[in-house]
């Protein structure tokens, strides 16, 4: 090998779904030292609110109910260490077979089917294909947070290839939430001409954590040929016969639910702030109407120049950054994208009025003036809020952070919130590098803010996304690799691709961006008139709660601020819509809108649950 390849582009642009090999695999965890590693923060839906590193595989499917081939999920009641072996076989198309000690799974290019020994035959429908082994044939995950180092050459099974140390790098996202369990590095090997990994082990407290390895592989062999392979040993029609597709439970589940009246009263203390709605939205803020949409960007995959701004993004914007920020966001579409199998499992009500929403409910129009500089120092200063928020301002110094709020300010340690929070949509702007874990298409120019920037189509079947609401449409600084525009819009009910311009859901752009931002000695702390009550917020309040509490911890923790009321409140929302004179109690639409519009975030999160 004399040249030393890209590594940002070599590890985008792996492409299993190209690819015609069998390999056998090995995997091996330390157990103890696993159970060491503090737990990453959850979403209140129950799922990770960021990625937390890359997907182990699973070692044996003994103590898990449902092994995907993804995930191996923290296994507190294992010691020692463990080395399972398992065999892999993957042929062009997306077709693929995966298969260990009482597991196997496989994809026949369009759809997924999983099997397990302990609990009969289990077949899911995916919408296409997906990768069996994502720690090593979709490596593109190195290149969302970490710092990328090649050490040099590395050969094995008779591959060049080169050796790489991902470190773990802070950014604001680490600010807005705690999305990833803590490591120390990540060493791998990358085959040097596709892209993908041969191996990869973690490295935590300066011991391995874990080893993931091909430690056999073949490419081209005869046995890719066979369709027969992959599919359900069964054949399709009678595994999908005998599918066990479990109905969600249990607390998070349940939590999951109470969001969702959360998120009603949300409406309802919005709708309650506005007379008119559509008359204020359009008379007294001209910008409410959420911007006019382009078509969609067209092309073939994205540039080498892009994956690089989107990489460095962070980096580039150093010393700091001032930006106005401008969110709109479509209630009745977002409502719109709950399907009906999500109604049937208990998120009654607002389907059967997303059509009503639409009619009454104006676009919600925020403007926020954004300061940042580096991964933990920040200022949010809110401008316009839709319904009456009592929060007007998120200040950091790295150190302390205080919430300002209409008749106090509440002031505790700058850690981040165990559940996604205002800034985790802000952080996913100014560290885009997330981007890099979807397809990317596009790139014709445009301006937005007088910026210059490229314009995106974004498609991912990623289940680790960030964002409440994915993105579909991007646009990208053309200097510094931040996003100037986000865009949102509804998918078709039955999944396929839209044949007119689909609704946009939600929209967020920068403008009046200001760059080489150098910080002056009080910028990030509150200049406050003498005797504005400060109130200390409990530390505790930040921390994560034991893993194996965390479903009951989420759900007592939103339970309390949902139950006064909240069957009221509820209906309070409905009759509004139906044209009632029923409105939400003052007390509780002020609360519900003066906390951090948690209840707006929880709405996002579920339609963008339902998306996925």
């Amino acid at each position: 090998m004399t040249d030393t390849p890209d590594l940002v582009v070599l590890l985008y642009r792996a492409d299993w779904t190209r690819l015609s090999l069998a390999a056998e695999v090995s995997h091996t965890i330390d157990h103890d030292l696993e159970a060491l590693r503090p737990e990453a923060g959850m979403s209140l839906t129950g799922a990770p609110t960021r990625p937390r590193g890359p997907d182990r595989p699973v070692g044996r499917s003994g103590r898990r109910a449902r092994p995907s081939g993804n995930e191996w999920e923290k296994a507190t009641d294992r010691q020692g260490t463990e080395t399972s072996r398992s065999t892999l076989l993957v042929a062009p198309g997306g077709r693929c077979r995966y298969q260990g000690d009482g597991f196997a799974s496989g994809c026949d290019g369009d759809r997924s089917w999983q099997e397990f020994e302990e609990e009969g035959r289990l077949v899911e429908r995916t919408g296409g294909p997906r990768p069996p082994l994502a720690t090593l044939l979709r490596p593109s995950w190195l290149l969302n947070g970490y710092t990328l180092e090649i050490g040099g050459s590395a050969a094995t099974l008779g591959r060049e290839g080169l050796r790489v140390v991902a470190t773990p790098r802070r950014s604001l996202r680490d600010a807005a939430t705690q999305w990833r369990r803590p490591v120390d590095r990540v060493e791998v090997i990358v085959d040097a001409e596709l892209g993908i990994l041969l191996r990869q082990q973690e490295i935590y407290q300066d011991k391995p954590l874990s080893l993931t390895e091909l430690v056999s592989v073949s490419f081209n062999p005869v046995e890719a040929a066979d369709d027969a392979q992959f599919r359900p040993p069964s054949g399709w029609e009678a595994a999908e016969k005998n599918s066990e597709n479990p109905t969600p439970s249990g607390p998070g589940w349940e939590l999951t639910k109470l969001a969702t009246g959360l998120a009603a009263r949300r409406l309802g203390a919005m709708l309650k702030s506005r007379t008119d709605p559509f008359g204020q939205a359009t008379n007294e803020e001209p910008e409410a109407a959420m911007p006019e949409d382009e078509p969609m960007p067209s092309g073939g995959p994205v540039s080498d120049e892009v994956l690089h701004l989107l990489y460095e993004s962070e980096s580039r914007q150093a010393p700091g950054i001032e930006a106005t920020r401008h969110e709109w966001g479509d209630f009745g579409a977002m409502l719109s994208q709950l399907p009906d199998e999500l109604l049937q499992m208990g998120f009654r009500g607002f389907g059967s009025l997303a059509d009503e929403v639409a009619l009454r409910v104006p676009n919600d129009y925020g403007v926020a003036r954004l300061r940042i500089s580096g991964p933990d120092r920040y200022r949010i200063d809110y401008v316009l809020r839709a319904g009456k928020s009592r929060l007007k301002a998120v200040i950091s110094d790295g150190e302390q952070r205080w919430r300002i709020l209409d008749d106090e300010v509440k002031v505790g340690p700058a850690v981040p919130p165990a559940v996604t929070s205002p800034l985790t949509e802000i952080a996913n702007l100014f560290d885009p590098s997330w981007l890099l874990e979807s397809r990317l298409t596009g790139g014709t120019e445009t301006v937005i803010g007088g910026r210059r920037g490229y314009r995106l189509a974004v498609a991912s079947d990623n289940r680790r996304w960030p964002p409440l609401i994915p993105p579909d449409e991007v646009v990208v600084d053309a200097e510094l690799g931040f996003l100037l525009c986000t865009i949102s819009h509804a998918a078709p009910p039955d999944g396929s691709a839209a044949v007119a311009p689909a609704r946009a859901t939600a929209r967020s752009e920068l403008r009046d961006v200001i760059t080489g931002y150098s910080a002056e000695p009080g910028d990030f702390q509150p200049d406050l008139p003498p005797g504005t009550p400060v109130v200390e917020e409990d530390p505790a309040h930040y921390a994560m709660p034991d893993p194996a509490k965390m479903p009951r911890a989420m759900a007592e923790a939103v339970a309390r601020k949902a139950a006064k009321e909240a069957q009221s409140a509820v209906e309070g929302f409905v009759d509004f819509i139906r044209g009632g004179a029923a409105r939400l109690p003052p007390d509780d639409a002020d609360d519900l809108a003066g906390d951090d519009d948690q209840a707006s975030h929880l709405i996002r999160r579920i339609a963008g649950m339902a998306g996925q």
